[in-house]
């Protein structure tokens, strides 16, 4: 293999592979790049197994060929560079040769034959939509999603379509999100299960990217495809629960407050929390008040209000903080809407005037 290519289409694709490298003691080849050259483009390929990523680059080929080098490696040496423009990557006696105007490296090849291939889904349904619908959709919804793999079907993010929306779901069962987003194009999915760790990976390789993807849809697995990025995750087999039955469709009460002024009241409840991260929350109608309380033994406690413009009757309920602090990076707008249907039931947030978007904290026990 002999080539010449530009230091920056070459960082960029080393970037995007080493979102998926993962240690592997059984199986050390999964820690390497595979880097083939041909048809005047550089492929390189990353897998640990349960997704994989081939990234092309168009690049200039004096001999093809395959490579397989250690990606961490390989990866601190090309974003070490900085202002050299061209680099050459050559096989030379069993190394790679990398080279630009002022450096010189060789580095340690590994058998390419042992690399794994990636599957690519022959009896399945394509879709073409726009990445930034993917990723906007995902990142609504993805930390509420189980980090336990015990129960496999929770600790992922549910994708089907509904009309002319993409709905994404996530919950691990003390909470859920669900994000809505008109599409333009008509879609049709019966609905796919997609483990968390492999969309968040999917998310990481093609952010930056811009314009429409393919997205195929086997049995058992997923990939989605760009000009110049090909992913591929396994999917789960099995049915995601029926979570539309514990959304409640009528409320006693409900609050809305300014965003910024529950952001700042939270950082204080934060100082004050317990190991549970039990936060107690009142609506006080006739005051017209959102009021927090935070206490732990060993520090302290804290007392807060948050004026709010109520409708409906006074109640409390204790809520898991942390629950309701992921959700601020996701809300648009100024004001967020709470809304209370018993002590027991689960609150529901979303922003004022957003209805795209829903999230559902439940309720802690005293």
């Amino acid at each position: 293999m002999k080539i010449e290519t530009t230091l920056e289409k070459i960082k960029d694709a080393v970037s995007r592979v080493q979102k998926i490298s993962a240690k592997n003691l059984s199986l050390p080849i999964l820690e390497n790049v595979l880097l083939i050259a041909k048809d005047k483009n550089l492929i390189l390929r990353a897998t640990n197994l349960h997704v994989g990523v081939e990234v092309t680059i168009p690049v200039k080929i004096k001999k093809e060929g395959e490579v397989s080098v250690k990606l961490d490696v390989f990866g601190q040496i090309i974003n070490s560079l900085e202002k050299d423009h061209i680099v050459y990557l050559e096989v030379v006696d069993n190394t790679l040769h990398i080279s630009t105007e002022k450096s010189q490296m060789d580095i340690k090849l590994f058998p390419h034959n042992d690399f794994p291939t990636l599957p690519h889904i022959e009896d399945g349904k394509t879709l073409k939509m726009p990445i930034e619908t993917i990723i906007d959709g995902v990142r609504s919804v993805v930390y509420s999603a189980s980090l336990s793999d015990i129960k496999p079907e929770i600790s992922s993010v549910y994708i089907y379509n509904e009309n002319n929306e993409l709905v994404f779901v996530s919950t691990d069962s003390f909470r859920l999100a669900e994000k809505r987003v008109v599409v333009d194009t008509k879609i049709d999915i019966d609905g796919v299960i997609i483990p968390v760790k492999n969309i968040q990976e999917c998310i990481k390789v093609f952010t930056g990217i811009i314009g429409d993807v393919d997205v195929t849809i086997g049995k058992n697995q997923l990939s989605l495809q760009s000009d110049s990025i090909y992913f591929t995750s396994r999917i789960i087999d099995g049915n995601y629960p029926d979570y539309k039955q514990i959304i409640p469709q009528e409320s006693t009460t409900e609050a809305i407050v300014l965003k910024d002024d529950i952001i700042t009241s939270l950082r204080l409840i934060n100082v004050f929390s317990d190991n549970f991260n039990q936060l107690s929350i009142r609506v006080d109608a006739k005051a017209g008040q959102l009021l927090l309380h935070s206490r732990n033994t060993d520090i302290g406690e804290n007392k807060t209000s948050v004026d709010a413009a109520v409708t409906g009757s006074d109640i409390e309920m204790y809520l898991n903080h942390k629950y309701l602090s992921d959700i601020f990076p996701i809300l648009s707008g100024d004001s967020i809407q709470f809304s209370f249907l018993e002590k027991n039931k689960p609150c529901l947030v979303r922003s004022v005037g957003d209805s795209s978007f829903l999230y559902l904290i439940m309720p802690m026990n005293r």
